[in-house]
Parts: C-alpha cells; structure tokens; sequence
C-alpha cells in the first residue's frame, strides 16, 4: 500500500540521514517503526532514515539511531527542506523479517 509521508534530508556535523514525519502513534510500536523506517530506505538510496513527530507543544520526537537522534537534538527542524515522499508499506505482511524477531 503507497504510504505518502514529509520527508527531509539533513545533514549535520559531517553525517547525513533522512528525517521523515509520522503520526504519534507510530511510535507506540516500537516494530512497526522500525517496518517504516525499513520500507523507508529504498527511497532514500540507503540514507539512514529517522523517523519524527511533533507534540501538543510543538516539541520534536525521534525513532532511530541514537546517534543521528543525539544530532538532531542540535538542528531547527522547521528549517529543513521538507518535501512529500511515497513509499510501499504494509505493517500487516507476516514475511516482513522484523515480524519473525
């Protein structure tokens, strides 16, 4: 199923990954993140994908490596280039491997 998403590529401090913003919700299943971030990469040609939401309070919240997450603590992310991205994603397939962890 095409999934439409906002999505930025930011680099900081000599590293470079892709920033995408979803729903709160996707961060109450720590799988089907990591589903969306894996579905996420073909479009991004490999780019390490972090994946964002925003709070009540207009406060940023990330899923991802810890390191890019400890860099963008550092970056105004309404500054970003953001652009609409497609991506294939389906969080009911059984064959997906994170499912079989």
């Amino acid at each position: 199923m095409k999934s439409k998403f906002e999505g930025a590529i930011i680099t900081e401090q000599g590293k470079t990954c892709a920033v995408v913003s979803v729903q709160p919700a996707m961060f109450q299943n720590a799988i089907n993140a990591t589903m969306i971030i894996k579905a996420l990469l073909p479009v991004f040609k490999g780019i390490p994908v972090v994946l964002m939401t925003i709070d009540a309070k207009g406060v940023p919240g990330y899923f991802g490596r810890g390191d890019l997450i400890d860099l963008l603590e550092n970056v105004n992310i309404k500054e970003a280039s953001w652009s609409q991205i497609e991506a294939d994603i389906d969080l009911n397939n059984s064959s997906c491997p994170m499912k079989e962890e």
